[in-house]
Formats: structure tokens, C-alpha cells, sequence
């Protein structure tokens, strides 16, 4: 990835439910950034964990096999190599995906942000 001096690695981590297992409605869409590797795949194993219960047999053993039998560390490892990466499954007749990508975010010091300047209401749309 580009070096910049005021850019830090940062991980967009998605979670992507949709209605069905065969369509393309969303009905549920979560983000949030993490700060390492291990913290975007701790969100996910947490997720997941919490529905494995609920989960048929089949999902519930790729389920728990990926957070407890170190299936995850793959993911792991290639965040550390700056790609991405994912899990799915299906739950209760919906398909979860999570995505984990990783970015550059640039800190930008306050003094050096430019100032919003309220719009005139002359300027304004109508």
C-alpha cells in the first residue's frame, strides 16, 4: 500500500444480511472500522458465535470451525498482507456475508481541516 505520512491502516469491515438465500434484497447492512486485523475478525467471530446456536448443523459446524479451529487466521493473515477477506453463511432463510477491506485513512491535523462556511440562503437550492 502507498506510504503517506499522515495515513494510518485502517480495516471497513461490512455486514451484509439479505432476505433470502437466493436474492439480492437487503435487509440488514452494518459497518465499522477497525484499527488491526485482529479486531475487524474479533467483530465477525463475536457475530458468528452468537448465532451459531440457531444455526443448522451443517452451518453451525463451518460456523464454529471457523472461529474455534483457526479457520479465521487465514483471514487474518491476509488483511496482514493488505487484502480482503470474508465469511458467509446462511441463518434462519437469510444469507450473511462479512467483508473486511483494507484502507488508508489520513489524519488530518484540526488546524489543518478547511472550515465549512454556512451556505448563503440566497445560494441555497431551491
Amino acid at each position: 500500500m502507498y506510504d503517506h505520512p499522515s495515513a494510518t491502516r485502517a480495516f471497513w469491515c461490512e455486514q451484509t444480511t439479505y432476505d433470502s438465500l437466493h436474492g439480492d434484497d437487503i435487509s440488514q447492512i452494518s459497518r465499522h472500522s477497525a484499527t488491526n486485523p485482529a479486531e475487524a475478525i474479533r467483530h465477525i467471530r463475536v457475530t458468528v458465535r452468537s448465532l451459531a446456536s440457531a444455526l443448522p448443523p451443517i452451518e453451525r459446524h463451518r460456523a464454529l470451525s471457523w472461529i474455534d479451529d483457526g479457520w479465521c487466521l487465514g483471514a487474518i493473515a491476509a488483511l496482514h498482507r493488505n487484502e480482503p477477506c470474508g465469511f458467509s453463511l446462511s441463518y434462519q432463510e437469510q444469507w450473511i456475508e462479512w467483508t473486511v477491506h483494507p484502507y488508508l485513512r489520513f489524519d488530518v491535523a484540526e488546524e489543518l481541516r478547511l472550515r465549512l462556511v454556512p451556505l448563503s440562503p440566497r445560494l441555497a437550492c431551491r
